[in-house]
């Protein structure tokens, strides 16, 4: 049963890369979210991303041309992770949806072969209007 269970997270969690918009359960209070989601090592990060996006780039090479400049390939990227929304640090509307760049605590991140525990882990999500992720 354990198997079955970690492999049905397993797939609901790596096809949610294809549609990483529709992948982030909302919590009723401050509980753990679990979602795919793009995440940055910094807030800087982040809103350059959203910039890029709202100028017409696609998710993807939005990261790439962010990690890049931060001469970090793993500055951004999809992550599937466990967190605990912290801050909102900016709203920005883009194509006509309302983004949010939030601080997170990382509590757990999902590596294909299972979730592990990580403690200490800030990033910044960038998530569609009242949480939806990007």
């Amino acid at each position: 049963m354990r198997m079955f269970c970690t492999m049905a997270a397993a797939v609901l969690l790596i096809g949610g890369v294809a549609r990483a918009d529709q992948q982030t359960i909302r919590p009723t209070n401050d509980e753990p979210m679990i979602g795919v989601v793009v995440i940055c090592n910094t807030s800087e990060q982040a809103e350059h991303y959203v910039v890029l996006i709202a100028g017409g780039q696609e998710p993807v090479p939005a990261m790439e041309a962010v990690n890049a400049e931060a001469r970090n390939p793993r500055a951004c990227g999809v992550a599937a992770v466990a967190f605990v929304r912290d801050a909102t640090i900016d709203l920005k509307a883009v194509r006509d949806k309302l983004m949010q760049i939030v601080r997170i605590n990382v509590v757990a991140s999902f590596s294909g072969a299972g979730w592990h525990r990580v403690s200490g882990v800030v990033q910044y999500a960038v998530m569609e209007g009242g949480g939806e992720t990007i």
